[in-house]
């Protein structure tokens, strides 16, 4: 494992790398940094093919961009211009939270580039309105979006106390994981940094932005378009930030006409990438393998 860099035209991201053979991009998302996919990267490395986790947009200072650079179809753009700076044709990706949501819309709009796709612990936001009959208690659930559209507030909340939003969402989303400490500081020694924070939660603050061509594009195309690559979604069945019902009732395979297979676990929440990682591990592989 070695840190590295991927460039998008003038930008450089920092990435950690392993491995070599057909490319695996592994997006994080929120509250989280890139090193959440390291042991899993390290043994999947070893079978054949190069992992790359980036630095996701705005999480690092070299990367801070202005809030409506920081649209769905804009870190999209991100994916193709780190293919284009290493001369991929097509890269599988594996996305945790926001890196689901990018993994998804990357498909939809680029099929031809996009082999597989690994979501863990986010269902297709297409059929999201639907969740209002499925699973209501989802409403309460995402009461952190609300709260992260206000400026200001959303940034004194999330650093007050040392931070400890980011304890309580990783403990409520993974109902009774412990996180692992040293992760959280860095996650948390990352936030610190000028400008970091507020560009994590322009993620959340474009979710409803009709004002901008982007916006307009990212909400679109998530709600109209099928995924026309190959798609897993690894999910656990006691997550606090999805409710198991929006992968038990509202996926369909009819959206994901190329392949598709939903797997749930007991005993895991959102974080299951840490709390069940050999198994997820292994499932990983075997998509991937699939779809060489």
């Amino acid at each position: 494992m070695h840190h590295s860099e991927i460039r998008n035209s003038s930008t450089v991201f920092t990435t950690l790398e392993t491995g070599s053979g057909e490319p695996v991009l592994f997006l994080h998302g929120f509250p989280d940094n890139h090193k959440t996919f390291a042991p899993m990267m390290e043994t999947i490395g070893k079978k054949g093919f190069q992992c790359i986790a980036p630095v996701m947009r705005g999480y690092e200072p070299s990367t801070i961009s202005h809030a409506h650079k920081l649209h769905v179809v804009d870190l999209v753009d991100d994916i193709l211009g780190w293919m284009d700076d290493r001369r991929w044709n097509s890269v599988h990706l594996v996305g945790h939270n926001w890196g689901s949501v990018i993994a998804f819309a990357a498909g939809m709009y680029y099929p031809n580039r996009i082999k597989s796709i690994t979501s863990l612990g986010v269902p297709l936001l297409r059929t999201y309105q639907d969740s209002f009959f499925w699973a209501p208690q989802q409403t309460i659930q995402s009461w952190y979006v609300v709260l992260f559209q206000i400026p200001f507030l959303a940034e004194l909340t999330i650093r007050s106390n040392g931070f400890a939003l980011v304890d309580y969402l990783w403990k409520d989303w993974s109902p009774g994981y412990s996180p692992n400490q040293d992760h959280l500081a860095e996650i948390k020694a990352n936030f610190q940094n000028p400008g970091i924070l507020s560009s994590a939660l322009a993620y959340y603050r474009n979710l409803n932005d009709l004002f901008t061509e982007s916006g307009r594009e990212s909400i679109l195309g998530i709600l109209d378009s099928k995924i026309t690559v190959p798609t897993q979604i690894l999910y656990g069945l006691n997550d606090g930030c999805f409710h198991k019902n929006l992968f038990e009732h509202l996926l369909d395979e009819k959206d994901f006409p190329c392949g598709f297979r939903k797997i749930g676990f007991d005993h895991a929440g959102h974080f299951l990438h840490w709390e069940k990682r050999e198994e997820v591990t292994k499932l990983i592989l075997e998509w991937l393998e699939k779809n060489k």
